[in-house]
Parts: C-alpha cells; sequence; structure tokens
C-alpha cells in the first residue's frame, strides 16, 4: 500500500503520456485502501495554480523540475501503479488537497 504523499509513477488514464507522476493523496480510510487510490497529477508545466514541489520533496527524486496539478484528480487502481519514486512533505500534500476541494465548489471558510 502506498502512503499518503507519495509520487508514483503509474501508466496516464488520460493517454496523453503512456506514464506520468502522482501524489497519492488518500490514506488507509479509503474503501478500497492498497486496491485503489485518489491521486492528482504532476506536470512539467507550470501554472498559476499549480503546487510547486522542487525543495518539498523529503525522499527519492523526479528527474525534472515538476508541479502538482490539483485540478487532474484521478482514481488509481494499484494494478496501474508501477513504481514509488519520491515522498513529498504533509504540507505540500494538505495544499494539494484543499486546493483540490476548492476546484470541486468546497469551501473550509
Amino acid at each position: 500500500m502506498y502512503r499518503r504523499g507519495t509520487i508514483v509513477v503509474a501508466s496516464d488514464p488520460f493517454g496523453d503520456t503512456p506514464h506520468r507522476p502522482y501524489l497519492i493523496v488518500s490514506d488507509e480510510t479509503h474503501p478500497f485502501a492498497g486496491e485503489q487510490y485518489i491521486a492528482i497529477g504532476i506536470s512539467t508545466k507550470q501554472y498559476d495554480e499549480s503546487i510547486p514541489i522542487a525543495d518539498e520533496i523529503v525522499e527519492g527524486a523526479l528527474d525534472r523540475e515538476s508541479f502538482v496539478a490539483p485540478w487532474a484528480v484521478v482514481s488509481l487502481r494499484e494494478t496501474n501503479v508501477e513504481r514509488a519514486v519520491a515522498r513529498v512533505g504533509a504540507a505540500v500534500t494538505e495544499t494539494a488537497v484543499r486546493q483540490m476541494a476548492g476546484f470541486a465548489g468546497y469551501r473550509t471558510e
């Protein structure tokens, strides 16, 4: 099972690239933990709403400067995940989840 905050490489469900990195944001409370994950796409393109992660990686590495894209939410099956490559600090994951929820119309204020 991949822990929350882990960056994995998985097949791209949208077909733009064969494989891409994703930030796992679900945890063990997910109804299908270990079989399925809620994840957010990571891109090398930076947009205003992107979250830079270059200085936030606490374990492992990505081979290019990358950004979390909190609007690119996917449900990954364990069978589509190839490997874990890095981990980010909890603050990055929390920021990504808050922004993701905001894009879905949920406000915490």
